[in-house]
């Protein structure tokens, strides 16, 4: 199954619908997509849905796939 991720366009317009006040699954039909992807969407910000902190938070976790984190661990 390949992974289609959200564009900033799909995302300014999830923004705008929401705050209209459309449901998860209006914005799938809206969008051509299932409605827990808009679900998952919509919960990637705490307080309220911002496209370009989602754009951003999204990149942020791609540049980081796969990268094991190193802990700080000392020689003695």
């Amino acid at each position: 199954m390949s992974h289609k991720y959200f564009t900033i366009n799909q995302r300014n317009k999830i923004d705008v619908l929401n705050k209209e006040g459309y449901s998860a699954r209006k914005l799938a039909k809206i969008l051509g997509c299932h409605h827990s992807s808009i679900s998952r969407e919509l919960a990637r910000c705490t307080d309220y849905y911002c496209a370009y902190k989602a754009n951003q938070d999204q990149k942020n976790k791609s540049k980081n796939k796969g990268r094991k984190i190193k802990l700080n661990t000392r020689l003695k």
